[in-house]
């Protein structure tokens, strides 16, 4: 014990006589005055979106420069910001796309030339004032590219303009909705698109097939089926066929072949144990199952009704908080209980990209769902309306 002693001694002396040392850090970077060049931080997010509602206010951005490398600043630099159509054309060569410039009048930059004092690496935080009412259109996107365009010191082109990329929106409230049926107060909560038809599950269990009409309304439905209330899920899956969720047991699930005109076929057990999940969203070739804990599930199911077991996995958590999940194209949107709507881009693969807030107010509706590109939602009265919805703006239905 007493030679363990002596060398664990020798060692702290060891550690505490190496921590009283100076350590030299050598800062001389070769060729250091090469890396000394201004760029804009904001360019290395490109593009940076905004959506704006359409309003008379003015609403200001943030732009800056800085002064890269690791050597000091010892003089005054002046730098010159601009906006112009080539950076525009530039970015849509790259990009394969087609934005407009914003136009003329619709913007200011509040302070085209700043300097970075002496001792310092940027020029603070600048504004850019930018109006919609009057020169935008309604999820119409275009594109502010601020530059800088000269300066007393090397530009970095890389990283030398910012893309803001604009696109409009209504006015809180002012979004518009068009009836597409009455469906009166005791409608229901079950209805879903039937390729462009509308499937609706009643109150009383009868299942009825709303024909499209003109304009985005149904015609009258017709019943094409009875006791469909053994069922507390029913959802369209694509091609000819529904699954249901049986409310009895372990909640296993089915599915019906089903014609264009609402005609069924034969029906199999697919799964079981699918009480389990809170919520079952179909999305393109999978069941997306969300339980109890908020952790989402995607169980890939082939035409056949064929689960394929390899490739079942939890793919994220955290879906608890949203009244209403729904597939829209190549993304999900989600509502929470305050009525904000989020957007989730989606893999096939179950892969999700960032989320981006896309609307508020849209906890005024009982039940939300897809319609092609479009969103049908179903009030309190039973009145459902169709919005022609568009992520890239934002959707706030209230004042």
């Amino acid at each position: 014990m007493k030679k363990i002693l002596q060398v664990l001694s020798l060692v702290l002396c060891v550690l505490a006589a190496g921590c009283s040392k100076e350590v030299d850090i050598n800062l001389n970077i070769k060729d250091a005055e090469s890396y000394s060049m201004l760029y804009m931080p904001q360019a290395n997010d490109n593009p940076v979106i905004k959506s704006l509602s359409i309003t008379p206010s003015v609403i200001t951005f943030n732009y800056s420069a800085y002064l890269g490398g690791s050597l000091d600043n010892t003089t005054n630099i002046n730098v010159r910001f601009g906006v112009s159509q080539a950076m525009v054309d530039e970015f849509n060569l790259k990009n394969g796309t087609s934005y407009k410039l914003m136009p003329e009048g619709s913007y200011t930059l509040d302070q085209p030339e700043a300097k970075i004092s002496s001792g310092s690496k940027n020029t603070g935080i600048l504004n850019l004032s930018v109006k919609t009412q009057g020169f935008i259109l309604p999820f119409q996107s275009y594109l502010l590219p601020v530059s800088i365009i000269g300066g007393d010191a090397k530009v970095n082109t890389a990283l030398n303009t910012t893309y803001f990329l604009i696109t409009g929106s209504y006015a809180p409230g002012e979004v518009p909705r068009e009836k597409a049926y009455a469906l009166g107060a005791n409608a229901g909560l079950m209805y879903f698109d039937f390729n462009g038809d509308m499937i609706g599950k009643r109150a009383d269990g009868t299942l009825e097939l709303y024909p499209a009409g003109a304009n985005g309304t149904f015609n009258a439905p017709r019943q094409i089926g009875v006791g469909w209330n053994i069922f507390n899920m029913i959802f369209y899956y694509g091609g000819d066929r529904l699954v249901v969720r049986n409310v009895a047991g372990g909640g296993d699930i089915r599915q019906y072949a089903i014609d264009k005109n609402g005609n069924f076929g034969a029906s199999k057990t697919v799964g079981f144990g699918w009480g389990i999940f809170t919520k079952i969203i179909p999305y393109k070739d999978l069941l997306l199952g969300i339980d109890a804990n908020g952790n989402m599930a995607m169980y890939p199911l082939d035409a056949a009704g064929n689960f394929d077991y390899g490739r079942i996995k939890t793919i994220g958590s955290g879906w608890g908080g949203f009244t209403q999940v729904i597939p829209y194209e190549n993304s999900l949107l989600a509502i929470e209980a305050g009525g904000d709507m989020y957007q989730f881009p989606l893999s096939d693969d179950g892969v999700f990209g960032g989320k981006i807030k896309v609307g508020s107010g849209w906890d005024m509706y009982s039940l939300v769902f897809s319609a092609g590109k479009d969103l049908l939602a179903l009030d309190g009265s039973g009145d459902l309306w169709r919005y022609k919805f568009n992520p890239i703006g934002f959707w706030p239905l209230k004042k």
